[in-house]
């Protein structure tokens, strides 16, 4: 199951505040890069088949077959230069998993 720390549930509650949203977030499969699968977030409307998290303040949401992908999951706050995020981390990511390739510059 996904993992949301609560610094991260602060800046989510906080950007669902700001768009006047009441969709649930979906985590979904965004592609690979050099450190394995990449996952990002968007609001949209609830599936049948999908799987929902509630959190303090925001619903996420998730296609069922992302479910062994995401079991180990961490939803974790991220300081940018345009401001806080959030992103997704899942066990075969991460600082050290990254390789010397060039593509992600």
């Amino acid at each position: 199951m996904i993992t949301v720390t609560p610094k991260a549930a602060e800046t989510i509650k906080s950007i669902v505040k700001d768009a006047k949203k009441d969709d649930p977030i979906r985590v979904f499969f965004a592609g690979y890069s050099c450190s394995g699968p990449a996952y990002m977030m968007a609001f949209d409307k609830k599936k049948d088949d999908d799987v929902e998290i509630p959190v303090d303040g925001f619903k996420l949401i998730y296609e069922k077959d992302l479910e062994g992908d995401l079991k180990e999951a961490v939803v974790d706050s991220v300081d940018t230069p345009d401001g806080p995020g959030v992103v997704v981390r899942v066990k075969s990511s991460g600082p050290s998993a990254c390789s010397s390739c060039a593509g992600c510059h």
